[in-house]
Order: structure tokens, then sequence, then C-alpha cells
């Protein structure tokens, strides 16, 4: 038996064994593509927002700290949108035209996603049955990416003839078979997709396996870092005694929303009406782009010190660790990322619908074939 043949039968062996299980991944992952934006758009019909009318955030922060003095309000630069703010997990959302709030809310939009996400990563099994649902889904991400590898070897021509190369690059306008459009269609998705198929099954790896996290960290000569919130938390200074004497919280703000155009969000603690001077958090991306995040602090006068970004704070292991988060939802990279991890979940699919057919008629159909032939004698 040829090389060839042992990749082609395992190839096969592993699609049959893992197919549906990757089918159910690729399709959640689809629904999940634009997850972030889906529930940002969601939330803004809970509130019925005038864009052109906005308390201060004076007012914003008196109202928060009202819930909890340790709210940390997060201002969207977009004005039809609600502000967040949160207490500790727990997400309560302001209408920044008159301040109304609501308390933990949850859309169906992000209900839907938060099921998706469950579905995803363990079939949305609950107790004992998660750690048997991760299992599954990790054991045949593991066979994903042996696919991908594989089937990028089956894909070469025997004899690299264009007329043979053609078949498997591009697709044809008519098929005179079922078993022709499925042969095609099955190496097209697969080399155009190839790279971000295997990004997302690599990257998924480090999520289901502890092994795989710890690879990670120690490519850079690290060890895991203890489990606790990570991120990059604003820590406000201490208040000072003649705060009151000072700016308003809104001209804290505006200084920093000028010294960062471009802004997407911005961060404070409720208790800032009193802190002088005042720390501030500042996401320019789209709040997975950790290289995107800055804090700053507005003094009395005015003036802005202690600009960082948490980011370049962190071990290379760890910002590795953190990229590589958001490179398997493609967010790292904006929406072009995300595109293009939603194709490569979409191309999933079909490579496994177009794989299993070919199985079926290589391997089944031939099966009642004989059957009939037998019956017929």
């Amino acid at each position: 038996m040829s090389i060839r043949s042992v990749f082609f039968w395992a190839h096969l062996s592993a699609g049959v064994v893992a197919g549906l299980v990757i089918l159910t991944m690729s399709a959640t992952g689809v629904l999940l593509t634009y997850e972030r934006q889906l529930v940002a758009s969601a939330e803004k019909d809970v509130f019925r927002i005038d864009p052109t009318t906005r308390i201060s955030v004076d007012e914003m922060a008196t109202i928060a700290a009202g819930v909890h003095p340790s709210a940390e309000l997060s201002i969207p630069d977009d004005r039809a949108a609600p502000v967040r703010f949160y207490v500790g997990r727990d997400k309560h959302l302001m209408n920044p035209s008159n301040g109304r709030i609501l308390r933990n809310v949850e859309t169906k939009t992000e209900r839907f996603m938060d099921d998706m996400v469950r579905f995803h990563r363990w079939f949305s099994l609950t107790g004992d049955s998660r750690a048997t649902g991760k299992a599954i889904t990790g054991a045949a991400n593991l066979l994903f990416i042996f696919l991908a590898l594989s089937g990028a070897y089956l894909w070469l021509p025997p004899v690299m003839r264009w007329s043979a190369t053609k078949v498997r690059l591009v697709f044809r306008r008519s098929y005179a078979t079922g078993h022709a459009r499925d042969y095609n269609w099955h190496h097209v998705f697969s080399v155009w997709m190839l790279i971000p198929i295997i990004v997302m099954a690599t990257t998924a790896t480090v999520f289901n396996y502890r092994w795989a996290n710890e690879l990670v960290y120690a490519a850079y000569g690290e060890d895991v870092p203890q489990r606790g919130r990570g991120g990059s938390t604003v820590e406000a200074p201490a208040p000072a005694a003649d705060a009151a004497l000072g700016l308003t919280l809104q001209a804290r703000f505006d200084a920093m929303a000028a010294a960062y155009p471009g802004w997407q969000t911005i961060s404070l603690d409720a208790d800032s009406l009193r802190a002088l001077p005042t720390a501030f958090g500042v996401d320019m991306g789209n709040g997975a782009q950790h290289h995107k995040r800055f804090t700053a602090t507005v003094q009395p006068d005015g003036s802005i010190t202690d600009q960082n970004r948490p980011f370049d704070a962190r071990t290379p292991g760890g910002k590795a660790r953190i990229t590589i988060r958001f490179l398997h939802t493609g967010e790292v990279l904006g929406w072009f990322g995300q595109t293009l991890a939603g194709l490569g979940s979409l191309a999933g699919m079909f490579l496994v619908w177009t794989g299993l057919a070919l199985s079926y008629r290589r391997l089944i159909r031939p099966l009642f074939n004989k059957n009939k032939a037998g019956d017929k004698a």
C-alpha cells in the first residue's frame, strides 16, 4: 500500500468518526461569527435612546454609584448605544439620555449566543457530563487538525497537470453527477479555507487541553500563571482632599476623549467623582483587541499622565495566550478576522457534508448494490 493510500484511508476514517461533531462545532461557529456586534446591537433596543440628548458623565457616575460604589462604567462612543456598568460580573445598562437603568440585563440575543457557546464547547452538558462533552469536542478538534493537514497532502494531484489541478482549485459551472459536485466542492473549500481552519483548530487545543496551554507558556520559558481575574482593570488613585474643587468628571472625560481620538469605549469607576487625579481606561478596538487598550490618569489641571498600554506589561507567554484566545474567533483582526473565521466555519460544514457523502458512495452504497444483485440472483 502506497503512502498516499495510507493517508487517504486515515483521512477518510477520521472524517467518518469525527464528522458529526465537527459539523456541530462548525455550525455553531458560523452562528457565533459576529457575536459581539449582535449582542451590542440588541442592547440598543433595550432603551429608546435619543442620541442628541445626553446626561453628563458626572450624573452617570452618581447613578451607577447608587447601585454600588465600586461599579465600573463603560461609556461607548456610539451615542445610540446604552452605557454599561458592572458590579463584579453583573452587567447593568443605563440610558445615556435620561439615566434610567436596568439591572442584570440579558437580551434574547445574548442568551442565544451564550447557549451557542456552551453547545459549541461541550454540547451544553452540565455537571460531570460537561467534562465528557469537552473531551469529545477536544478529540474531534484534534482529528480536525489531522484532517486539514492530511487533506492538504491529498489535495495535490498524483500527477501535477493544470487540468487535474483546476478541478481542485475552482468551482465548476455544472456537474454530471453528485459525486463530481461533492468531489469538486470538497477540494475547493479545503484549499481556500485551509489556513483559517488550521488556525481555528490549533488555537482551540489551547482551550481544550492543559498540555497545549502549558506549551504556549513553555515556548517562552514561562510557567502557567495562577488562575485569577486578568485584564486591564483601572485602579483609581486615592481621592484628594480638595477633589471637589477640581475639574468636573465630564471635563476629565472630555480630556481623555480628546487625547485618544478614535476611542470606542472609555471606562472609569463610579467613585471617580471624588478622585483627583482620576484613572481611566480607553479601548480603541472591538473589546477583544487587547493591544488597543490603554490606561491614563487625568490630573486636577486637566493634564494627562501615566499613559500605559497594559498589554505591554504582560509576559511574552501571556501576550501569546491572550492573542490565541481571540485569534480563534478572528476578533483580534477585527471585522476581517471575524469574517474569515466565519467563512472557515462555513467551509468546515461543507467539508463534512461532502466528505461524508463521498464516503457513503465509496463504502456504503456498494453494499446496497451488492445486496440487490444477490437478491436478483
